[in-house]
């Protein structure tokens, strides 16, 4: 039996459609439930904290201040320093807000109550004594320096690098054009279903229930910044109603909530509302600005400019990772050598800034596709024909690309070709053209792209054989919806020989997994996955070594197939179930194996192509979104193309709809009611394709990863189509009614 390649539906969703999961709000904890009292200026001195009115409402318990906060915070919350060097940045020390905020939102009081309805009341109660300050918001502002957000860093440049390749300036004059380039990302909302939420208990040792992606990380987080050793920190990570990378961040209101419980001796709990949740975690907002080079025949030579990325008020866990990413990924999947890119990351008297799902890829993916498409226009070309002239060729991967990304496998050109075909792109195009000539304002886009994913430096699993000859799998990796631990139970199952039914996935809890990096860029089921595969075989081996002693042979003359051990030249069996049982008999340790392997990143691509219509109001639509996809061995296709899925839905809000507006005062200027995350009535009809021949990672599993693929490229490819529909220029997302009427 072989499981790997199959559609195998998901062994874990009972209980999330019977509603039997259980998310942090879940948790029966007897616990006081914290509330927030926030700023509502951008800047501001912090004056007074007026508590007594909340302190007399009948079951508030306390209203704790930074200054009381902090005097159990020892660190601030810092960058994610696996994957960003902190040395070049400018960071200001960021824990809960103690004489001033920073921005508008900012939490500065905590209210702490019998109840979560009497804390919210009670955060009404109490009064701040606030004196404005001057606040800068504008990102184009703020790199004047005039208004600080924080003078003791005296700039408000958080970070600068230069991401220099060739020569740039030579090859722009040589060029046989010459083109200025904007192109932007404006800021997004990542919307998952759960809002953030913790509890946190301390007697001694603290245990914290944390709606996370990373829980090993933020155990060791929390270990820095209380000064708590790992030992004493257990985070539990229960069902997660999805991440999209905001939840692989830590904010000030979490750390408040276990100072709290440290404090009070109480076990603390917070759930954010809809609108903190909205406050929380804004993402993108990055302007790419500059000048490109080609020549006639359309080959890309040069691209010189600026990348600005905002920050918001402070350095987030995960925002240093995009000004470091975005330039060394911009040249994509193209020969252009000859690269100087200036990356800027600023701080604004707005909402930090986080990571959200692709994480720098769509933004360097936006940006070179809106460049490809800039030099099909100037030149009146074919957007497939200049794609193909800039490929990088099969026979020059693993390909290094100017920054020095190597680039593992991949056939660039060809899965142009078949997905130009698979796609119909051709057809399509003909056929909007004859429905526009009709007055029916419809378009078709393409898109290439290639991601960076598979994150290593490594990852966890261990496999663990049960008396009764059931499977339990350790993972380090964490997921949170995607339905990776089905795939991963497939691949244990092919290498056990044994039906997937007895075998389940465990992970999220940093007491019974050691180790685990969790869950992000696409990277669980090529590393846990492939960690998984690793244990396996050697828990097997381990089996075949029992199997040994009870056949009284040499485990030379042991062979295993489907769940019986043989003895080769006597042909007697020996069943998996027996073997596992002897295994606890008393001579030997049970039947274990963990690892931790190593990893590094691998490449995905592929090509995507939307179908819009336009109505007379602007209001454009994604009627179909179509995927041809190289993301090396597909386990479960069902699962991959889920991922696409939803991608390809988020892109449609990203392209056309979500905008997190920022007024004047800083505010975030949108509810749910006029922040479109799209629905199942938005979302456009679905055909997705993978390539069948495949270019494997290096990783056991031979797969690469897809949970972000169609949000990388799917932006560039509906902005791509609302040109074919409407002829306007569009180069930022979202397109707006506005913009596309322009």
């Amino acid at each position: 039996m072989s499981y790997a390649g199959k559609s195998i539906k998901r062994l874990y969703d009972d209980k999330f459609v019977t509603g039997r999961s259980t998310y942090v709000d879940d948790i029966k904890v007897n616990s006081l439930y914290a509330g927030f009292v926030r700023s509502n200026v951008p800047h501001g001195r912090i004056k007074k904290v007026n508590k007594e009115d909340a302190l007399k409402i009948r079951g508030v318990v306390a209203v704790l201040t930074g200054e009381e906060i902090n005097q159990l915070i020892k660190e601030g919350i810092g960058p994610w320093t696996t994957y960003v060097d902190p040395r070049p940045w400018k960071i200001p020390l960021w824990r809960f807000a103690q004489g001033e905020t920073k921005y508008n939102g900012e939490p500065i009081a905590m209210v702490l109550a019998q109840d979560k309805y009497t804390a919210r009341d009670a955060v009404e109660a109490v009064s701040v004594d606030l004196e404005p300050l001057d606040a800068v918001i504008d990102l184009q502002e703020a790199k004047k320096d005039k208004i600080l957000v924080h003078k003791e860093l005296g700039t408000n440049y958080g970070f600068v690098g230069n991401f220099n390749a060739g020569d740039a300036d030579k090859a722009l004059a040589s060029s046989d054009r010459r083109v200025e380039v904007e192109i932007s990302n404006e800021r997004l909302i990542p919307s998952p279903m759960e809002p953030r939420g913790i509890v946190s208990h301390y007697d001694g040792n603290l245990t914290i229930w944390y709606s996370t992606q990373i829980p090993h990380f933020a155990r060791a987080e929390f270990s820095r910044i209380f000064g708590i050793p790992e030992s004493k920190i257990r985070v539990i990570m229960p069902d997660v109603g999805g991440g999209f990378g905001s939840k692989a961040h830590i904010l000030p209101e979490e750390l408040a909530v276990i100072a709290a419980s440290i404090r009070l001796g109480r076990a603390v709990r917070w759930t954010a509302t809809r609108t903190e949740e909205m406050m929380a975690t804004n993402s993108r907002h990055n302007v790419f600005k500059g000048e490109i080079g080609f020549k006639s025949d359309g080959t890309l030579t040069a691209i010189k400019g600026t990348l600005d990325v905002e920050l918001g008020a402070y350095l987030t866990y995960t925002e240093g990772i995009q000004p470091t990413i975005i330039p060394p990924m911009i040249p994509g999947p193209y020969k252009v050598r000859d690269l100087m890119i200036k990356s800027q990351a600023i701080y604004t008297n707005t909402i930090p800034i986080t990571m959200y799902r692709g994480a720098s890829r769509p933004e360097a993916t936006f940006i070179i596709e809106r460049i490809m498409s800039t030099v099909a226009d100037e030149l009146k070309m074919d957007d497939v024909e200049v794609r193909m002239r800039n490929l990088i060729r099969e026979d020059q991967i693993p390909y290094t690309n100017p920054f020095g990304l190597k680039y593992d496998s991949g056939d660039y050109q060809t899965l142009l070709k078949e997905g130009v075909k698979v796609l119909e792109y051709h057809e399509m195009k003909r056929w909007a053209s004859q429905e526009r000539a009709k007055g029916r304002k419809v378009g078709v886009g393409l898109a290439y792209y290639l991601e960076i994913c598979g994150f290593g430096p490594y990852e966890f699993a261990e496999t663990r054989i049960n008396r009764d000859g059931s499977v339990i799998v350790s993972i380090g990796g964490t997921p949170h919806g995607q339905g990776t631990e089905t795939a991963i139970a497939q691949l244990v199952a092919d290498e056990l020989q044994i039906p997937i039914e007895r075998i389940k996935v465990t992970w999220g809890d940093s007491d019974t997994v050691p180790i685990g990096l969790g869950t992000y860029g696409s990277r669980t089921l090529a590393t846990a996955g492939s960690a998984a595969i690793s244990s396996s075989k050697q828990v097997l081996d381990k089996m075949r070594r029992v199997a040994a002693r009870v056949m009284n042979a040499d485990v030379e003359e042991i062979d295993y197939r489907n769940g019986e051990f043989i003895h080769k030249k006597e042909g007697r069996k020996v069943s998996w179930d027996v073997i596992a049982r002897e295994a606890y008999g008393g001579k030997e340790p049970g039947l274990s194996a963990s690892v931790v392997l190593e990893g590094d990143v691998t490449f995905p691509y592929g090509v995507h192509m939307a179908i819009v219509e336009v109505d007379d109001y602007g209001i454009a639509r994604v009627i179909e979104y179509r995927a041809y996809d190289d993301i090396g061995r597909v386990i479960n296709p069902a699962l991959a193309e889920g991922q696409i899925h939803g991608g390809g839905t988020q892109a449609v809000g990203q392209a056309l709809y979500e905008l997190a507006t920022i007024n004047e005062n800083g505010q975030l200027a949108v509810t749910y009611a006029d922040y479109y995350v799209p629905t199942a009535v938005e979302a456009p009809k679905f055909k997705s394709y993978f390539a069948e021949k495949y270019h494997p990672s290096a990783y056991l599993t031979k797969s690469k990863g897809v949970g972000e693929a169609a949000l990388i490229v799917g932006p560039a490819a509906i902005i791509r189509a609302l040109e074919d529909a409407t002829g306007k220029k569009l180069n930022k997302t979202p397109a707006l009614p506005e913009d596309i009427l322009q």
